[in-house]
């Protein structure tokens, strides 16, 4: 049914899924659904929003690990820069065998620039100075014990961020999975009311759908959500609107000048470039339909960067 396709945008369906609800338990039984009644949508819904929600928590636990690897592998390359200044006082700058012996890869006394590179040298750098304490120095940070310490630090992070990139993936396999369960039951019904309903008939807005026979105005957006993001850009996101199509995204700068339209956009978000920074700016979103246009949102004011 072209007049109410079933939205591809998992925000917009969760709302439209919340109205279609709400329409089911306050008309199923006048109009007579019953092929995909309430009792079946809900649980869909709510499975739906707890797949969401686990798929940010997951999203939220990869940043924090992987922002923990990043600092781990800073301490890692602090670490083996004491050990290189150590052995190069033993040793001298140049490379030869007993910095081979020591476990410094690709015949150069660098700290080694690839992850993989690191966390193997300090492993044989605390065998090195396991068979070797008197080359250890405990001031100058370069000993078996620090060099296992950090190797085993940094190695139980990279398995953590590699085990979470996997139950990352079967969170998202899942949501999706009951999104699509979602969306299929929605179509079921959208395509049951077309047999229930009468094309003009005004209860297809109790659903939060439209009217075949028409469109309905879009409602307009309620909030902009503004970001500064550096060098001259904002980050401009809103929730979607019920029967919106497109967004009109106008700015003017703050306090003064009509509102001018910088872009059209399908989704909820964009971005705003080549800003002038230090100055401060009001960007508002009108939603649209292919036949109207809702009122415009409250404005949102935001300092450029």
């Amino acid at each position: 049914m072209a007049t109410n396709p079933t939205p591809t945008n998992d925000a917009e369906l969760m709302v439209l899924c919340g109205q279609v609800v709400q329409g089911c338990l306050e008309l199923e039984g006048e109009i007579g659904v019953k092929h995909t009644p309430a009792s079946l949508l809900q649980p869909l819904l709510d499975n739906s929003h707890a797949s969401l929600f686990e798929v940010d928590k997951q999203k939220n636990e990869r940043s924090a690990l992987r922002r923990e690897l990043r600092e781990r592998d800073l301490e890692s390359e602090r670490i083996l820069s004491h050990c290189r200044l150590r052995l190069a006082a033993l040793f001298g700058n140049g490379f030869n065998e007993q910095w081979e012996s020591a476990g410094f890869p690709d015949r150069s006394t660098r700290v080694p620039e690839v992850f993989a590179k690191r966390l193997t040298l300090l492993a044989q750098l605390a065998a090195y100075f396991t068979a070797n304490p008197l080359h250890e120095s405990q001031d100058m940070r370069a000993t078996a014990a620090i060099c296992e310490v950090t190797h085993e630090s940094l190695s139980r992070v990279r398995a953590a961020v590699d085990h979470h990139k996997s139950v990352l993936e079967t969170a998202v396999q899942k949501k999706n999975a009951t999104l699509k369960r979602l969306r299929q039951r929605l179509r079921s019904l959208i395509d049951e009311l077309g047999m229930l309903l009468p094309a003009d008939d005004v209860r297809w807005r109790r659903f939060g759908l439209n009217p075949p026979v028409g469109e309905s105005r879009p409602e307009s957006v309620v909030q902009v959500m503004l970001t500064a993001m550096g060098q001259g850009t904002l980050r401009a996101q809103w929730p979607p609107a019920l029967h919106a199509l497109l967004y009109h995204v106008q700015m003017r700068m703050m306090g003064g000048g009509n509102f001018a339209t910088l872009s059209t956009v399908p989704g909820t978000e964009t971005l705003l470039q080549n800003l002038p920074p230090g100055e401060f700016i009001e960007v508002r979103v009108i939603a649209a339909n292919t036949q109207e246009e809702a009122a415009p949102s409250p404005a949102s004011a935001a300092l450029v960067g």
